[in-house]
């Protein structure tokens, strides 16, 4: 007689097991689930429970791949259950098959045309398509069925405000700032919105637009908006008479993923970076050009490392910063004499500066001059630049060269 078959566990022994398997998921113990599901998916191989919740663990491991496959084999062993598909969809987005993703949603809302979580992540699939006008739709069809939904609210706010349509975005950031007063980012943008005078934008909201955007942002910023500042910063240090040609420790300040880095790194010794989005120092960390990365905004670190710089770099950073004499007095107390302060500012033809309707700051000539005298630093040069598009036009701004002033005897 054979005995080639495998012997398959007995009920209570499969059941046992699987318990263990839920109790380890359940307490987040996410390396032992998905053992336990592998071990039983090896004698229950068309369970489609044991396919979708080993999906869930893997998922929650970011392993995204592996996560679709199980979905996947899920979704044909239980074509009509709307939980699977809907986290079959987000795979497929995680990993980068946007049609999938939609046609995905798309059939759960054939069966469920009211069910919003899908409804919301079908527009965030159509705005990561650069669809505005389908994902616009699909927001409006969650505040239909769910009027509570402020993510929703917020995503419309914030796609009326980038196609110029402020009346909308003010009802719909207005929506959410009513629920939700607190509310750091949208507080902001309402300001900016009706000419609210600010003097710093929160970190809340430049740590959650910066992760929201770190994916696509070089794609986004390079290739579609002309964006190229970190290059002209660095041949208008080079144009600017500064014959220094080599740096022993730099501070790249908001860093984001590391363009200035890459432009600068040929002049400094030692580089580091700071910024407030962590998502956007993991893409920073993948340049190569950086000695340290710090997660943390530019007035906290600055406060409080103990490192010296002789190189600061600021590129498109300061228009999410406002007030500068707090960043202009902290920079000039950790700099090495003669440091040098390269950076760009949005300019401002009115004096000062000035928080404008698009949520970011833009500054005049005067007070760039003014602040940099009052902290230290002698303006070496300025060239006014094209920042990058807007729309149809391009954005004004200004390319400037400070040196650390000698200190007095």
């Amino acid at each position: 007689m054979s005995t080639d078959t495998p012997r398959l566990p007995s009920a209570e022994t499969f059941n046992r097991a699987f318990a263990l398997a839920c109790t380890a998921h359940d307490a987040g113990r996410l390396a032992e689930a998905r053992e336990g599901y592998l071990r039983l998916l090896a004698a229950a191989p068309r369970s489609m429970l044991l396919h979708y919740n080993l999906g869930l663990v893997q998922y929650g491991l970011h392993q995204f791949d592996q996560a679709l496959s199980s979905f996947s084999q899920a979704a044909s062993l239980g074509p009509e259950d709307n939980d699977v598909l809907f986290n079959l969809a987000l795979c497929q987005k995680e990993t980068g098959d946007l049609a999938a993703a939609v046609a995905t949603y798309q059939r759960i809302l054939a069966a469920a045309p009211d069910h919003a979580d899908c409804l919301y992540n079908l527009g965030g699939c159509y705005r990561t398509l650069h669809d505005d006008v389908q994902a616009m739709a699909c927001y409006h069809r969650v505040l239909a069925v769910a009027p509570g939904y402020h993510q929703a609210a917020n995503n419309l706010a914030y796609l009326y405000h980038r196609a110029g349509e402020i009346e909308q975005a003010v009802r719909y950031y207005s929506q959410v700032y009513e629920s939700r007063p607190d509310d750091e980012s949208v507080g902001y943008m309402l300001a900016a919105l009706l000419g609210v005078p600010l003097d710093h934008a929160p970190d809340a909201y430049v740590r959650g637009f910066f992760d929201a955007y770190a994916e696509h942002f070089e794609q986004s910023l390079v290739e579609k908006l002309g964006y190229d500042n970190p290059r002209c910063l660095y041949e208008c240090l080079c144009a600017c008479g500064e014959t220094r040609t080599e740096y022993d420790h730099g501070l790249d300040l908001g860093c984001g993923t590391g363009l200035s880095g890459l432009s600068f790194k040929r002049r400094v010794t030692a580089l580091d970076g700071v910024d407030l989005s962590p998502r956007m120092l993991d893409h920073a960390k993948g340049k190569g050009c950086y000695a340290h990365l710090y997660a943390d905004s530019i007035d906290h670190y600055l406060h409080a490392t103990s490192e010296t710089y002789d190189l600061f770099l600021a590129t498109d950073v300061f228009i999410y910063v406002g007030e500068l004499l707090e960043l202009f007095t902290a920079a000039q107390a950790v700099a090495r004499p003669q440091a040098l302060f390269c950076f760009s500012t949005e300019h401002l033809e009115a004096e000062g500066y000035q928080l404008l309707p698009t949520g970011r700051f833009a500054y005049s000539t005067n007070y760039i001059h003014a602040i940099a005298a009052g902290t230290g630093w002698t303006v070496l040069t300025r060239q006014p630049t094209r920042l990058r598009r807007e729309r149809d036009a391009w954005i004004n701004g200004d390319l400037w060269i400070l040196r650390l002033a000698p200190a007095a005897v």
